[in-house]
């Protein structure tokens, strides 16, 4: 090697040196002032939404002076216990931001710093410039320096993101974030089991499942002469969806291709207490689908655990409230590859939001069931699905030794794990277009549907569990859109055009068959030892709840109804063509 080669090999090294050196500083600097700029835009943000909430704290604070009785007071105190909580829970995530980006902002100082000191010397001994040939090799080692600057680029965005992960960003809260992130829920304050039975939280009551806790329901009312009608009230949107109630809450939402509304109710006057408009998120817009007219734009019901409501629609819109009115976030789950759009309807489970969306053929199945957090609308977990279009509503039940929550979709009948989304067992016992939802009693679940059977599974199996599992099946009065109705005992299925068929529930034997000149959309209910039934047109049908055919009394609406009843304490609320309405005793 020549003294000038090993000259000049020097030189392309000092600068090298120099330039990668005050890159890095420069680096280091920009991103200094970038987490600077993020901690002011969190600060100010935290501040606008710390005296929102404070705004409602001292409106609960004055509503609860002013509360008429126990219940009121209860119901406001809680809801200040859950403000306090997302309070505290927000400056508890803003302090670990803080903390997290003063951290990178001393790591960010120190690099520049010292990558600034090594500049400033290594251009104090550059040498003179060198010979073409010699910048040419110089060229060259320089850009393996800017690579080592891009790579410290990267570094130091790897450790911001990974330390914001562990904090929680600033804009994690935002309505919709987290698309498909796998998190743990946040809301810890959902309700017992006890609590639940004694409400009607979702689509036919708790679990889904047709059963009141109550049996001083009224038997008898008219619409006509407003007998034993305590209210009725004008709902704004026409919806298919059924009422649910809480406490003295009552939950409806309504829809035109244009407009998307969820309606608050006083379960006691009937006053409508707020109606909050529900917009697809900017950015996340889906095509509507083409819905049908006899399921519409609003056919999911709601689903509420006392504390918040949450509501979807036919084109995928799912946006939850808190009992004010105050929109707590709001996605869209689409597009939906479905003829009827959206039509299963929600459930809740410990703090999250379970969402059906099967879609598709079956040669092409791509539906998914979705637990959603209750609090931030995130994506909790998301199981694909190996059916095509349906419309049930899943089921939850407990099985005495795990929670199950039970979907239909041709051609299974699939139990999952509520909490995580992990399939527990599988039936092949369904065909044709499925709406009609499950239902479980007596350790088995019970699904009925045209162009298949009823089959009665025992619960709790695992794996694909069709030989083993199915106890018997049945093929008349199959239903094709009114679910079936059981208490153990037996198993009622209800057509459209109204025929009723009764089978054992412990050995699928036929018990009794009724044809009725009526047609019948909404889904039956067992309240005591008595069978609640609606037509289309609004007129109630009572009978036993026995091995026999008997009917026990009539009430009419005298008004066309569609929707599943709520059966509460003394009291019936049902949803009319155009009105909802208070039934009981004056």
């Amino acid at each position: 090697m020549t003294a000038g080669t090993d000259s000049s090999g020097r030189t392309a090294a000092a600068r090298a040196r120099y330039h990668a050196a005050l890159s890095s500083a420069i680096v280091a600097g920009v991103f200094c002032l970038i987490v600077v700029a993020v901690l002011t835009g969190t600060h100010l943000r935290r501040q606008t939404l710390n005296l929102a909430k404070s705004e409602e704290l001292n409106q609960l604070r004055a509503a609860l002076l002013q509360a008429p009785d126990t219940q009121a007071r209860e119901r406001i105190q809680e809801e200040v216990r859950q403000r306090d909580l997302a309070l505290r829970q927000e400056h508890t995530r803003h302090q670990g931001f803080v903390r997290a980006g003063g951290f990178l902002i001393l790591g960010g100082l120190a690099i520049g710093v010292f990558a600034a000191s090594r500049a400033a010397a290594y251009r104090k001994r550059l040498p003179m410039p060198q010979p073409e040939t010699q910048r040419h090799r110089a060229a060259r080692t320089l850009a393996l320096a800017r690579w080592a600057v891009g790579g410290l680029a990267v570094a130091l965005v790897g450790i911001s993101a990974a330390l914001l992960a562990l904090v929680g960003g600033p804009f994690s809260e935002g309505p919709g974030a987290g698309d498909g992130a796998q998190i743990v829920p946040t809301v810890v304050d959902f309700p017992t089991a006890q609590e639940i039975t004694k409400q009607w939280p979702r689509f036919r009551g708790p679990g889904g499942l047709g059963i009141s806790a109550y049996t001083n329901v009224p038997t008898t009312w008219n619409g006509k002469t407003g007998e034993n009608i305590l209210w009725k009230t004008r709902v704004p949107l026409p919806g298919e969806n059924s009422p649910v109630v809480w406490g003295n809450r009552v939950f409806l939402s309504g829809a035109t291709a244009e407009k998307r509304e969820v309606y608050c109710f006083d379960a006691d006057t009937g006053q409508l207490l707020w109606a909050k408009p529900v917009d697809t998120p900017v950015g996340l817009a889906s095509d509507p689908p083409q819905i049908a007219q006899d399921t519409g734009f609003a056919c999911p019901t709601t689903a509420t655990d006392g504390r918040r409501v949450v509501a979807m629609f036919a084109n995928a819109d799912i946006a939850c409230f808190d009992y004010l009115g105050k929109r707590m976030w709001a996605r869209n789950l689409g597009p939906i590859d479905n003829a009827y759009g959206c039509a299963s309807s929600l459930n809740l489970y410990r703090g999250t939001v379970l969402a059906l969306l099967d879609q598709g053929t079956l040669a092409r199945p791509h539906g998914s069931l979705l637990a959603l957090d209750l609090a931030t609308g995130k994506t909790v977990w998301e199981t694909k699905r190996p059916v095509p279009n349906s419309w049930a509503t899943p089921a939850l039940i407990n099985t005495g030794k795990r929670d199950e929550i039970i979907t239909c979709g041709k051609p299974w009948l699939i139990a999952y794990d509520p909490a995580t989304g992990t399939e527990l067992w599988r039936a092949k016992v369904l065909g044709g277009d499925v709406a009609p939802s499950p239902v479980g009693a007596g350790g088995m679940v019970f699904t009925a549907n045209t162009e298949a059977q009823l089959a009665a599974v025992r619960w709790g199996g695992s794996g694909d569990v069709t030989a083993t599992h199915r106890v018997w099946a049945a093929e008349s009065g199959l239903p094709d859109i009114v679910s079936p109705l059981t208490d153990g005992k037996i198993v009622l299925l209800v057509t459209t055009d109204g025929t009723l068929t009764c089978y054992a529930a412990a050995d699928g034997k036929m018990l009794w068959e009724k044809d009725i000149d009526a047609i019948f959309k909404s889904s039956p209910t067992l309240v005591g030892d008595k069978i609640y039934l609606m037509t289309e047109k609004g007129v109630m049908f009572i009978l036993a709840a026995g091995p026999q055919f008997k009917e026990l009394g009539k009430a009419e609406l005298g008004e066309p109804a569609n929707s599943s009843p709520a059966y509460l304490d003394g009291r019936i609320y049902i949803r009319g063509e155009k009105n909802l309405y208070a039934i009981g005793k004056k």
